[in-house]
């Protein structure tokens, strides 16, 4: 009773997760990464491929298969509508510019950068790990992330305004290797990232001064990592995803290597 108590646990939270690693079994090494990932509109609204996209690169290493860090870089751009107003609460408007500082800033402004470095701690637990007396039917991971954000676009530019945040967040999995009979093998996972961020600009109301506000979301991530066995450039990997960041849907693609 008190090991599935323990599973169930462990299961609940691996379904709040996000962001994690490719980590074949038993593997001590190093990870590097690029990731592009582009807006997809699947209903008809507008375009199907949206001017808005991120791209990500991110260097780690991974203990055991048990422990990994890494540090990423990533720049985004958001510009999802095609008419965009101001708001009436919380935005600066001088001459044919304006901003509007709201929850949904990423939807509600046009031509938004998001460029900023994050360091990502990430514990898994392996099918074959010794917590239990039997092995685990997936692999679980649950990671911690914390990063910084600097935001731009020409109507901040023309108002003059600083606009920046930092974030963290709790991301935590479910992935499973199955192995082919051809020279690779996959590792298919389900993620579930929950992010906190504060964002921070000059205020409008008193000079000198700054004004903030929070921002909590939430986004699944699917995943189906294609690992090439070893070349004399380490394993190889290739990953399509689908997720739903910030409302919307999003497909993207990684390629790495594990070395």
């Amino acid at each position: 009773m008190k090991h599935f108590k323990k599973i169930a646990f462990i299961f609940c939270l691996s379904l709040l997760s996000a962001q994690a690693n490719v980590v074949p079994q038993s593997y001590n090494g190093f990870t590097a990464s690029f990731k592009y990932d582009r807006n997809v509109d699947f209903f008809g609204e507008g375009k199907f491929l949206r001017n808005s996209f991120s791209n990500n690169l991110s260097f780690g290493y991974i203990y055991n298969s048990t422990i990994g860090i890494d540090l990423t870089y990533g720049y985004s751009k958001y510009d999802r509508k095609d008419n965009y107003e101001i708001s009436e609460n919380n935005s600066q408007e001088v001459d044919e510019s304006y901003f509007n500082f709201v929850d949904n800033f990423r939807v509600e402004n046009k031509g938004v950068g998001d460029k900023g470095f994050s360091f990502g701690l990430t514990y898994y637990l392996n099918e074959n790990q010794d917590l239990f007396n039997y092995d685990l039917p997936v692999n679980f991971s649950i990671g911690f992330r914390y990063g910084s954000s600097n935001y731009s676009s020409n109507d901040l530019d023309e108002l003059n305004q600083d606009f920046y945040g930092k974030f963290y967040s709790l991301e935590l999995g479910i992935f499973k290797q199955i192995d082919t009979s051809a020279d690779f093998y996959l590792i298919p996972r389900i993620n579930l990232n929950l992010k906190n961020e504060k964002n921070i600009y000059d205020s409008i109301l008193v000079e000198g001064e700054t004004d903030s506000f929070n921002l909590s979301s939430n986004y699944f991530e699917f995943a189906l990592p294609f690992i090439i066995e070893e070349t004399s450039a380490g394993k190889i990997f290739f990953e399509p995803s689908f997720s739903n960041i910030y409302g919307s849907s999003h497909i993207g693609l990684r390629f790495g290597f594990l070395f």
